[in-house]
């Protein structure tokens, strides 16, 4: 049993004046107990924070130390009364502060664990100091947006709008979440502000702007992407010149930020970083998603994608970071250097080549034997098995042949690598159509279900059968995979069918070029379901059948007004499909509200069962004649298990502008933010039960900061609130538990 503390300190009377009238607390009266008291173990740091308005309720108290083996933070959020208690500490010393809506950084006060510390929070002196503690998601939102009148677009002779620009939604949608906003954050203090490496003030911001998006690998992509939104007036270039200019100028966002209130004050955020500045993470693993307590206290596995090799593991018992290589199966597999070559010197890492991954894992999994799944390039595409062709008599390939052989590096171009941390080996399963996420399904046979994203034209889901892989080794037997292919004759079965392109036979199904980017498994009734990030955004949900190569068909909806920008999305155990939008929305897919027929002429158009779509706005600020926050939400992941405590089912959505996560519970959204390092880009999430008999200090969840920019997140040692710093960050994992109340411990 660990030693108890107990603190005492004094309330102090609150002044009438609350600082820029924006941050409402609840403050004790001068008639409530002139005392309070904290708790506190000997693994613990506890005591209150006050200002010179008296007790800061809702604001966060950081412990951070450099005595481990990795970054290491941990942040919790004051009471009504200021109190606090940081639980469960390593044994370190810490530098304690405060932070919050409406304050600067207080003085770091150095503590060993086990100790009061007493807090003085500092009022921030004015709005613009204030402000520079916001998340990223209120500076972006002063963007000023191309008006509605501009759409749809006629071109350099018309309007000037680009003609594949048919409204502002998707104009946003390239903006927000697929074009800019997939990869960084927009609106933190690295991209807000243009880095003195690139000679500003010797040049016209527009100027300045256009090198910068020239910088590093990514820039051939952000090079293609602001290209399609030139237009006469110097187009989208213009607008983020014109934007960084009046935030130079002193302009400020419109609005500010809410403390946390309510469940938010019980979040407890464990923040730790792991690889290198240099290369950026995608996603991680921590369980088996169907079983949660896999794994328990186990090691944390990252994918780094197009970064590098070099794939990053985290024990967090002993908050350790290692690296681990990863092979390739065949030497002739290309570096995604080929396709990010660096077009313009980095300000961070000038001319050298970060980007540089042959094995370009995207995605990891775990099975129920701990065994752990990339999706991970292993060949060449230039050299698909021979089981991938007709001739073959591969029962897949019979019925949809894959023999494309693209040339050089091709991201979505992965198959699958298993690591197995009992034995250390690692075993390659070469599929015949690219992965890029993967999920397994509750069944016999582990199957194990993958989506091909960009692949639109050669849109398909595949599947590999792990219980058969792993007692024969057999790839090509172990495999499948099935076109998408609707219903449109209306008859309940699958029939011959016409491609995409072709005029609608009445007597013939319709194969759908929408590529599948997140991928689930329903527990429902089995189905499968996908999401395509074409605008607006589709939900896709096929049912395998008896024999999914021959009789898998597939459901499309297409999500409507209000909403738009979809990317990753989960499913709840009810089978209901959940994801989060660019719109400014969390939003619900529910086929059992469908009142009308799901299948006959039309049905690939994906206009069918509206009424199916539930909208929920998301928290935060909006552009100027715009509903619904300007946000970026890359991934949507459900807690079927109730892993943080919210209950089971709760859909989160990644906040990717707002250094947080967006769970929904009872129709409301409560923000479970990052204030520090601010730059939290979350995108993979997982959920791990280590201890189901300790309640909330035995469970979690697990997120990685996936910006393809982690020297953009805030430093430990940062000249400003927000800035990078002399010693570059690196990527992130951060931990979430919920507790009873801001004091548990």
């Amino acid at each position: 049993m660990l030693k108890r503390r107990l603190l005492y300190a004094g309330a102090a009377v609150v002044g009438a004046a609350a600082l820029l009238a924006a941050w409402p607390v609840t403050r004790p009266s001068a008639q409530q107990a002139s005392r309070v008291t904290v708790q506190i173990d000997n693994d613990d740091i506890g005591g209150v924070v006050t200002s010179k308005n008296g007790p800061e309720a809702g604001v966060w108290v950081i412990a951070e130390t450099a005595d481990l083996g990795t970054r290491f933070a941990k942040i919790v959020v004051t009471d009504d009364q200021g109190r606090y208690v940081i639980p469960d500490l390593p044994q370190a010393t810490y530098s304690v502060w405060v932070r919050g809506y409406g304050l600067v950084d207080s003085p770091k006060v150095r503590s060993a664990r086990g100790q009061v510390v007493n807090l003085n929070a500092v009022v921030a002196p004015n709005a613009a100091a204030a402000a520079e503690y916001y998340p990223a998601i209120y500076w972006f939102a002063m963007l000023r947006i191309p008006d509605k009148s501009l759409f749809p677009g006629t071109g350099p002779d018309g309007n000037g709008m680009p003609v594949a620009f048919k409204s502002q939604e998707q104009w946003l949608n390239a903006v927000q979440l697929n074009g800019c906003g997939n990869c960084h954050q927009l609106g933190d203090k690295a991209t807000r502000e243009i880095p003195v490496a690139l000679d500003v003030l010797k040049s016209s911001s527009v100027d300045a702007w256009t090198r910068r998006l020239q910088s590093g690998p990514g820039g051939g992509t952000m090079i293609r992407t602001i290209g399609t939104m030139n237009t006469n007036d110097g187009g989208h270039v213009r607008r983020l010149a014109e934007w960084t200019d009046r935030i130079r100028a002193g302009e400020l966002p419109a609005s500010v930020p809410p403390r946390p209130h309510g469940l938010e004050r019980n979040i407890v955020v464990t923040v730790y970083d792991w690889l290198s500045p240099k290369y950026y993470i995608h996603d991680l693993t921590v369980t088996d998603r169907r079983k949660p307590t896999v794994n328990a206290f186990g090691l944390i596995y990252g994918a780094a994608e197009l970064s590098t090799d070099d794939l990053p593991i985290l024990d967090p018992i002993k908050v350790a970071k290692t690296i681990m290589k990863v092979p390739i199966r065949d030497q002739d597999a290309p570096s995604s250097a080929l396709a990010n070559p660096v077009v313009a010197p980095s300000p961070y890492f000038g001319t050298e080549q970060v980007w540089d991954s042959r094995v370009n894992a995207h995605n990891p999994m775990i099975d129920q034997e701990g065994r752990v799944y990339y999706t991970a390039q292993i060949r060449s595409p230039k050299n698909p098995p021979a089981y991938c062709a007709a001739a073959s008599g591969h029962p897949s390939a019979k019925l949809y042949p894959l023999t494309g052989t693209p040339d050089g590096f091709v991201q979505n171009s992965r198959q699958v690598t298993v690591y197995d941390p009992k034995t250390k080996q690692f075993t390659f399963i070469d599929t015949c159509f690219g992965t890029h996420h993967l999920n397994f399904a509750e069944d016999a046979d582990n199957t194990l279900w993958l989506s091909n994203n960009l692949q639109n034209e050669l849109a398909l889901v595949g599947w590999v059968n792990t219980k058969m892989f792993w007692e024969t080794r057999d790839a090509a037997k172990s495999q499948g995979w099935t076109p998408l292919v609707v219903d449109t004759n209306g008859n309940g079965r699958r029939d011959t069918y016409v491609e995409p392109a072709q005029p609608e036979d009445p007597a013939k199904d319709r194969r759908i070029a929408l590529g599948l980017y997140g991928i689930a498994y329903s527990p429902a009734d089995g189905s499968i379901w996908g999401s395509n990030i074409g605008h607006p955004g589709w939900v896709i949900r096929i049912q395998p059948g008896p024999d999914a190569q021959e009789t898998a068909l597939a459901e499309v909806y297409k999500v409507p007004p209000p909403g738009y920008g979809m990317r990753g999305f989960d499913v709840d155990r009810q089978g209901v499909a959940w994801v989060t939008l660019a719109s400014g929305h969390i939003a619900s897919f529910d086929r059992r509200k469908c009142t009308g027929r799901l299948n006959g002429p039309g049905a690939a158009e994906g206009n069918l069962c509206p009424e199916g779509w539930t909208f929920y706005p998301l928290p935060g600020p909006s552009f100027v004649g715009r509903d619904g926050a300007a946000e970026g939400p890359y991934y949507t992941w459900v807690d079927q298990h109730d892993i943080f405590g919210l209950g089971p089912d709760t859909p989160i959505g990644t906040g990717n502008f707002s250094d947080s996560l967006h769970a929904l519970t009872y129709g409301k959204v409560v923000e479970l933010r990052v204030p520090y390092p601010m730059g939290f880009f979350a995108k993979g999430i997982d959920g791990r039960i280590d201890d189901p008999t300790t309640g909330w200090k035995g469970k979690g969840l697990w997120v990685t900061s996936g910006n393809r920019t982690p020297m953009h997140i805030e430093g430990i040692d940062a000249p400003s609130p927000g800035a990078p710093g002399r010693t570059l960050a690196s990527p992130l994992v951060v931990r979430f538990q919920l507790r009873p109340d801001p004091l548990a411990r």
